[in-house]
């Protein structure tokens, strides 16, 4: 199936490239011909790519780079390549301007409050520590291995290597069933914060050519001296940015909510409306000095702070695939033409940078894990989740460049070291559940777990004939419900400190929340799930786990009956060939309910069909809202 695939994609690949000729022979073809090959070149090298779980953004730089390398443009500046080609400096500089434009657009778009607010606490703490830390390790690294000469280079360099990419990130957890779990929303809160610290930078980064000039002073200390009122004017104060935002805000309310609502009904009003707001927003933007782009993002924000943010993600979608095409294509010819020493001359800073952003990274996520408390499992999860630079990270290094904050050199070792991150990153996340068995002692010493002997003496809980219950949601939340009148104790095993805080305020639950790592072997052994009378793993995400802890039981305790939790078709089939006695698959679990439900209502009269059953769905949906307050939100 793969090889027939390649070959249908070859074949359309080599009817463009003939397509092309024509074209090119009619005269205007050189703006044609490269275009066209570009593109087919990037498709067949995503589909690559896609098999090595690797993000297409790296297709489009490839190839960009290839074909102007192919042309015999490397090492040619941007005006000798205009004068070889009448115009197409402007072209190029036409589209990557249209690229970020739209990129940065869909990001804002796809910006989401509950990503922060959602668990607010660890999201601020673990987020402000990751860009704290990353910003000083990086802006010392900056000095150290790139040779930066001055504030501005630093910082915008430190910028680039801190933020993690928002494309790479949802990747990962989307791949993994990760989303809604612990380290997904930690993970998706920490790259919006870093996302806002970015724009914010953008956003200043015309000003910030001003402090370039002064970048060259041998003493900083004397730098900041002399232009101290300049600096903190170019590069902290957000007066501008603050008011943009207040303004889109108030727009988006009074003004943009009826339109979208009436835009809703037609697909291709909707998408053009979308484009011209977006390119609106950041010409006025460009024409009041603040960055184009950044206006772009904050337009997409104000746009998706409406209730119709989903709908508007759908239809408008397509900008997003056509901002990155245009951008990362003539990023890989921008590439080009810088001088190949830049590169190969450089290995010394960007291997070195490379190791910090892929492998030291993920320790500032065990530090502030560390300070919140967060199990090991967790912290490792949400670290290697993040260990990369982001895309626009390469926006904010070619916006740098362009301003002159950064030379060639140090472009071309900012760039280097974003790709390879994000090459490397991606290869992790493949087998992020195997890294994390392989090195999960290296962050054994977070799991500071209650003892068996002191949980049994000061709590009362007896570890023997229990029901257990791994993870939290709301089978557990069912099965909690069913042994509750009967005045049964259950025992929940959880690494979110913030459910097991709320079954702890819960004096009148028949929950005992313990507060460790479900998955561990060690805590099956410390809390006796051998002598269980019934184990329900609701971890759902990490089978491999479940496979293991079947596997323990029946080692230990063959005749003990172990339920997972799992919405795959795959998962249970290996949840069963392990041992499993029972799999809830949620979805054939779903379907045969509704199907229950179906053939009783179905042949009612139509005003009486489905009333009974939708209110008392509606009044359970309330209980479980109602009773388990804003945890409702976490599972």
């Amino acid at each position: 199936m793969t090889k027939s695939l390649f070959y249908r994609f070859s074949a359309i690949f080599a009817v463009g490239l003939f397509a092309a000729f024509p074209a090119y022979a009619g005269g205007g073809g050189w703006f044609i011909k490269p275009l066209g090959l570009m593109l087919g070149g990037a498709m067949l090298l995503t589909i690559l790519l896609t098999k090595l779980k690797q993000t297409n953004i790296l297709a489009f730089v490839i190839m960009g780079y290839i074909m102007a390398s192919v042309a015999g443009l490397p090492e040619t500046t941007l005006d000798e390549l205009n004068e070889h080609y009448s115009g197409i400096r402007s072209i190029l500089g036409g589209f990557q301007q249209i690229g970020i434009v739209l990129i940065l657009f869909m990001a804002g778009l796809q910006f989401n409050l509950k990503d922060i607010t959602k668990r607010l606490n660890l999201i601020l703490v673990n987020g402000v520590g990751y860009m704290g830390l990353g910003f000083l390790l990086f802006f010392w690294a900056a000095v150290q291995f790139a040779g930066t000469d001055g504030f501005s280079e630093s910082i915008y360099l430190a910028l680039c290597l801190a933020v993690p990419s928002s494309i790479l990130v949802a990747a990962a957890l989307e791949n993994s069933g990760a989303e809604e779990s612990l380290q997904g929303q930690i993970s998706t809160g920490i790259t919006v914060l870093s996302s806002l610290a970015a724009m914010v930078l953008i956003a200043k980064l015309s000003a910030t050519g001003i402090v370039s000039q002064y970048s060259e002073t041998s003493d900083l200390f004397s730098s900041f001296n002399m232009h101290k009122e300049t600096m903190v004017f170019n590069l902290w104060l957000t007066e501008e940015l603050v008011l943009l935002v207040v303004i889109l805000m108030i727009l988006s309310k009074v003004v943009l909510e009826p339109v979208v609502r009436y835009l809703l009904r037609s697909s291709e009003l909707l998408f053009v409306s979308a484009l011209g707001y977006c390119m609106g927003i950041a010409a006025i933007c460009g024409y009041i000095g603040i960055s184009p782009e950044a206006g772009a993002f904050f337009a997409g924000i104000s746009v998706g702070n409406l209730p119709y943010r989903l709908d508007i993600e759908d239809k408008v979608g397509p900008l997003k695939s056509f901002g990155g095409a245009l951008f990362f294509l003539t990023l890989g010819v921008e590439m080009a033409t810088i001088k190949s020493a830049n590169f190969s001359n450089n290995l010394g800073a960007i291997i070195p940078l490379l190791l910090l952003v892929v492998f030291i990274k993920p320790v500032f996520l065990i530090i502030t894990g560390y300070a919140v408390k967060l199990k090991g499992r967790t912290a490792f999860f949400i670290g290697t989740t993040l260990n990369q630079s982001s895309e626009i990270s390469i926006i904010v290094a070619l916006l740098a460049w362009k301003a002159t904050v950064f030379n060639d050199r140090l472009f071309a070792i900012v760039i280097a070291v974003i790709l390879l991150s994000l090459f490397f990153s991606a290869m992790g996340h493949a087998v992020q559940s195997r890294l994390y068995n392989s090195f999960k002692g290296l962050v054994a010493f977070l799991n500071r777990d209650i003892s068996a002997a002191e949980l049994e003496t000061k709590q009362n809980v007896v570890l023997k004939d229990h029901v257990v219950l791994l993870g939290f949601n709301e089978v557990s939340q069912a099965i909690g419900e069913l042994y509750e009148p009967k005045g049964e104790r259950v025992l929940l095993i959880d690494c979110d400190p913030e459910i097991i805080d709320y079954f702890k305020a819960r004096q009148d639950s028949n929950i005992d929340p313990v507060y460790a790592d479900p998955t561990d072997p060690n805590v099956w052994k410390e809390y006796k799930l051998s002598a269980a009378k019934v184990i329900v793993s609701c971890t759902g995400s990490d089978v491999d786990a479940d496979v293991e802890l079947v596997g323990f039981i029946k080692g230990q305790a063959p005749d003990l009956p172990v339920l997972a939790v799992t919405a795959s078709h795959e998962d249970s089939l290996k949840l069963y060939e392990s041992g499993a006695r029972y799999v809830i698959q949620t979805d054939h679990l779903a379907s045969k309910t509704f199907r229950k439900v179906f053939a009783k209502e179905i042949d009612k009269p139509a005003p009486e069909s489905f009333v009974e059953e939708g209110s008392n769905h509606w009044k359970d949906t309330r209980s479980i809202r109602d009773g388990l307050g804003e945890i409702f939100k976490l599972v």
